[in-house]
């Protein structure tokens, strides 16, 4: 079986070229009915509030995501979709907040904006001791620790210099120009440079690993490690899953060793580092409470359908993740996406629609820890990467469309770098013209879990992106930063893709998989 599904690769190119010069049928009649629906009764915001006021947040495997799938799966069965269910996949350590407390006592009390980093260790109990600055870049050797050895324990040590700040609010662009999306739907020639590699300098001293440098200062007793995000401003606190974090895989069992950690807005960590750089001492008192669930490693993503007629066999996706870091709410990344696609979803069964192929909505858990759900439906349904291993519904799969991070409307999709992609975008775009949906863009923007095993996929550029952007991940990712006339827009635009796909006489045509 694997072998003749690897010899249909060879094959994909030769069948799919004739197919995409197909006349390609617009159903203007049905997009009418989406947009008179969507635009009466839209519920987007009415969900949004449920996903970031009431469950979240939304932490991977937390009691909030848990309630959010359930709620989102009932939401879905009273839409009138079919078989909605949680499906489960292996995840590993789920991970909640259950308590933060920040202050600086000493030479002043100030309360203290801090977040803790995902998956970082309790403190032991309230812990009040002086603030250290040891940068974790100067450390080279041993040698730079040994001066730290005896005074850290119940330290709070902040691990990096001042972050700079712009005094000026920078003020991104709400929208796409007409130049800038022009500019994104041409192929950029690039000749070819070589590139002169110099010797390494053995002599070029690298900081310690971040690790050993943990290791020491957990055996010596520290108390907390701090540091901000490096990237926000304006008291918002972004919490990133670092290199470091996804490297370590803290939600494994086994991990390496960690210490309390909290990413502090960088105004409070800069005034701490100017009142230390004056040789004036700081104290600080932290006290963090977190609980770790191990019994059970499963998780679960969320799948409900529209069945579909004379090609239910074979299945277009529409998705976005319900799992999202938790120092916010999770809004703009990505509950933005799970109301525009439960709203597409809502839509077509609301007007209808009988789509020869089933519409089957994802929405995903552990994503932001490497896109975990959807990867394991992938693996489950499609083809799995890591067993090099393809199932049933490998060669009945149409396309995926993704939306992640972003309120604002829709303005262009991806081609994948696929010119004959653009033969079959550019005419379901034509009824969505109106709706500011215009471009088509050139670069290979896909979805890494489907891209790894050769499955087409597709993303959104969106108006506000810059905005959304900055606030993804960050405390500020709330409610007030969604916008409702993009949201709807994005459901219609969804509803309107996903009908397309599913009515299309051949399946999309398929890029080559990621060497395996």
């Amino acid at each position: 079986m694997k072998a003749l599904y690897t010899l249909a690769f060879g094959m994909l190119a030769a069948i799919a070229a004739p197919n995409a010069q197909a006349e390609e049928p617009i159903y203007w009649e049905m997009f009418d009915k989406i947009m008179d629906d969507s635009f009466a009764n839209n519920e987007v915001m009415e969900n949004a509030s449920w996903l970031t006021d009431v469950f979240s947040p939304r932490i991977v495997k937390s009691p909030q995501y848990r309630a959010s799938a359930e709620w989102a799966a009932k939401k879905l069965e009273e839409y009138g979709l079919t078989n909605p269910r949680l499906e489960p996949y292996e995840f590993g350590i789920g991970y909640v907040n259950e308590y933060i407390s920040v202050h600086m006592m000493e030479p002043k009390y100030m309360t203290l904006l801090a977040y803790p980093v995902t998956w970082s260790p309790p403190t032991k109990g309230k812990i009040k001791g002086p603030v250290i600055y040891m940068n974790f870049d100067e450390v080279m050797s041993e040698m730079d620790l040994a001066g730290f050895r005896g005074s850290v324990k119940d330290a709070i040590i902040f691990t990096q210099p001042k972050q700079e700040v712009n005094p000026v609010i920078r003020n991104p662009a709400e929208q796409w120009s007409s130049e800038q999306l022009d500019k994104k739907t041409t192929i950029e020639i690039v000749p070819a440079r070589r590139i002169r590699r110099l010797p390494q300098d053995d002599d070029d001293e690298q900081p310690m690993p971040r690790q050993q440098i943990i290791d020491f200062l957990v055996a010596e007793g520290v108390g907390v490690i701090v540091r901000t995000d490096g990237r926000s401003d304006y008291g918002t606190v972004v919490v990133e899953n670092s290199s470091y974090t996804l490297e370590s895989k803290p939600w494994e069992k086994g991990g390496p060793t960690r210490a309390p950690e909290l990413v502090m807005a960088a105004e409070h960590y800069n005034r701490i580092m100017r009142i230390i750089e004056r040789g004036v001492d700081v104290e600080m008192e932290v006290e963090l409470k977190v609980s770790f669930s191990t019994d059970d490693p499963m998780d679960h993503n969320v799948i409900a359908e529209i069945p579909g007629t004379d090609l239910a066999h074979e299945i277009v996706i529409i998705g976005a993740h319900l799992e999202a870091n938790p120092a916010g709410t999770g809004a703009v990344d990505d509950a933005a996406g799970v109301v525009a696609v439960m709203e597409a979803m809502r839509t077509l069964v609301a007007v209808g629609a009988k789509p020869r192929r089933t519409i089957r909505i994802g929405l995903w858990g552990g994503h932001e820890m490497g896109t975990f759900g959807n990867r394991a439906h992938v693996a489950k349904h499609f083809a799995d990467p890591k067993t090099k291993e393809y199932r049933q519904d490998y060669d009945n799969f149409c396309a995926y469309f993704n939306m992640d991070i972003g309120s604002g409307r829709i303005r262009a999709l991806s081609i994948s770098n696929s010119e004959e992609m653009r033969a079959i975008f550019t005419e379901w775009l034509k009824p969505l013209r109106a709706l500011g949906m215009t471009h088509l863009f050139t670069t290979g923007s896909t979805h890494e879990a489907y891209d790894e095993v050769g499955l087409p996929s597709f993303y959104f550029e969106q108006d506000r992106r810059e905005m959304d952007d900055r606030h993804a991940h960050s405390s500020m990712d709330t409610y007030e930063r969604l916008v409702p006339e993009g949201l709807m827009q994005s459901s219609v635009v969804m509803a309107t893709l996903a009908y397309h796909a599913a009515m299309r006489d051949e399946k999309l045509p398929r890029p080559a998989p990621l060497p395996w």
